[in-house]
């Protein structure tokens, strides 16, 4: 297991890229060293009113420039404090946690990614390595209205598709599945297709490309509210299949997402 640290960032932009969606740029070789896509950092309020830190995945990071991006949603207390903070701005953050996304099986076969709202931000971060890796991506974003992260996705050699659930000129109207089916995505044998976003969308997917090819490889980046994002406080289990008992029947667990996690195979999931 990776030693964890603390470390002090220095905030070198932060902007609202969408309503109430906010994407920091923070000075932090350290964390950009070792960072890999599907990870997240732990970020520290400095209130002392707001104990926990607040875990976000990382969206991107750059080991040359030794920066690190994440986007947010504020949606409360700790997120609000984090979007005041401006160039210069100290910040308290983790090393990079949890486990990445697997490359995929076959080197250079097509990819699907699939991201939800802020679950859309890990995505950029892998489509970039995978295209340096050659991969033929082809990205399906959702969100409820207005879009983010898509022209970088595009700019990230990606065939990019996005969907909202309100009328949007520039998007497909209605849920990525629609999207994937509408577009005629069929995903091969060889095909590998990650995905982050709310849990129902990831159950959605899931089902839906399971239907379309069992042999497919589904990874998903489970979103669960997180205490310490260490493993200790046990508030982010979910159930995994492990394997089989002599009766045939699953033998179930309970995984910590953010130790064991968030990127699990759909297929061990107990949706």
């Amino acid at each position: 297991m990776a030693e964890k640290f603390i470390y002090e960032a220095e905030v070198l932009a932060n902007e609202e890229i969408a309503p109430h969606i906010m994407k920091m740029t923070m000075s932090a070789p350290d964390a950009s060293d070792v960072a890999l896509p599907g990870q997240f950092i732990n970020v520290y309020p400095k209130s002392d009113k707001l104990i926990l830190p607040r875990p976000i995945s990382i969206c991107d990071a750059d080991v040359e420039e030794g920066t690190l991006v994440i986007v947010y949603d504020v949606i409360g207390a700790g997120t609000d404090e984090l979007s005041r903070m401006t160039r210069g701005d100290i910040i308290k953050i983790s090393s990079p946690l949890g486990n990445g996304f697997p490359a995929p099986a076959v080197p250079g076969a097509p990819v699907l990614l699939v991201g939800g709202g802020v679950g859309t931000a890990p995505m950029l971060f892998l489509a970039k390595r995978l295209a340096a890796q050659g991969s033929r991506i082809t990205a399906v974003t959702g969100f409820r209205k207005d879009p983010f992260l898509t022209e970088e996705l595009r700019h990230a050699d990606c065939r990019t598709l996005v969907t909202t659930d309100m009328p949007n000129e520039h998007s497909f109207v209605g849920n990525v599945v629609d999207c994937i089916e509408i577009n005629q995505i069929e995903p091969g044998d060889d095909w590998t297709c990650y995905a982050c976003g709310p849990r129902p969308m990831l159950k959605s997917l899931y089902g839906y490309i399971s239907s379309m090819n069992e042999k497919t490889t589904v990874f998903v980046s489970l979103e669960e509210r997180m205490g310490c994002g260490y493993g200790a406080c046990v508030g982010c289990v979910t159930d995994i299949r492990t394997g089989k008992d002599i009766e045939g029947n699953d033998i179930i667990k309970k995984y910590k997402v953010c130790k064991d996690g968030p990127v699990f195979n759909g297929k061990a999931v107990v949706w």
